[in-house]
Formats: structure tokens, C-alpha cells, sequence
């Protein structure tokens, strides 16, 4: 009896110290869309305050037009699930290669540089994209 309530113990300390941080993360892969010329996969790997970084996997490109209203689609979707951000930064190659790094800000003057330091030397006026330019575009593609 002893031996089972410490099995069990065990176990229910390996559960519970277990991070659920992955569960929340998001991922979009493009074949739920049904195209078989198309094979992106895009995972949120690390979460920050105001920011993500996503990693890309492309093993068939498609249509450049599909592949970039996939990507920008569910760069929105993050966005809204995040806590509905109308408005995104986006650092290519950043923290690596493969990756982007996103920040999420509610306004369009919002300072960039409280992102995080990787924003700090970014134009706002060049870099700001607004999100609901893209609403309709997105819709159909759910």
C-alpha cells in the first residue's frame, strides 16, 4: 500500500510540474486548407509579453500569393487569440533564421521600443502593418 501511494505521489508530482506552456502555444499548418501544393507549418515557439516568436517550416511553397495569405492570416489569427492586437511588428530572421519575431501592440503609436530592445531602431512608420486591412481577405480563408 505504501509503495502505491508513493507511485502515485510521484506521478502526481511529474504532472503537475510539467509545463502546460506548449498546450497554449499556437500552430497553424496549412493543410487544413485541403491544398496539396502547399505545406507550411507556422509554431509559436516562445511567448513574451507583448511579442511572439514563430518559427516557419516551408516543405512545399504553393502559389506565393496562397503562401503569403496563409501566413499573414494566421499571423492575425495569433493576434486576435493573444488578446486581440489590431496592429503587428514583424523582425524577420529574428531571434534566428526560419523565425520572426512579432509584436503586438493595440495602437499604431504605440512606442516600439517597449516590445522589447530588438524593436528599439525600428521605423514605426515603415514597420507598424494593421491587421484589419486584412479582415476580409482572412475570412474566406477559414
Amino acid at each position: 500500500m505504501q509503495r502505491r501511494i508513493r507511485y502515485w505521489g510521484i506521478c502526481f508530482a511529474i504532472l503537475c510540474g510539467t509545463s502546460t506552456a506548449h498546450a497554449q502555444l499556437f500552430e497553424a499548418d496549412s493543410k487544413r486548407y485541403g491544398n496539396p501544393k502547399m505545406d507550411i507549418v507556422m509554431t509559436e515557439v516562445e511567448r513574451r509579453p507583448n511579442s511572439s516568436v514563430i518559427d516557419i517550416k516551408i516543405t512545399s511553397i504553393g502559389s506565393s500569393v496562397g503562401s503569403s495569405f496563409f501566413l499573414l492570416c494566421s499571423i492575425r489569427q495569433l493576434a486576435q487569440l493573444r488578446g486581440n492586437y489590431r496592429y503587428i511588428v514583424k523582425l524577420e530572421g529574428t531571434p534566428k533564421l526560419g523565425q520572426m519575431l512579432i509584436g503586438l501592440l493595440r495602437s499604431s503609436s504605440e512606442k516600439l521600443s517597449d516590445l522589447g530592445p530588438e524593436f528599439a531602431n525600428v521605423d514605426a512608420l515603415k514597420a507598424v502593418i494593421d491587421l484589419d486591412q486584412f479582415a476580409e481577405i482572412c475570412a474566406f480563408t477559414k
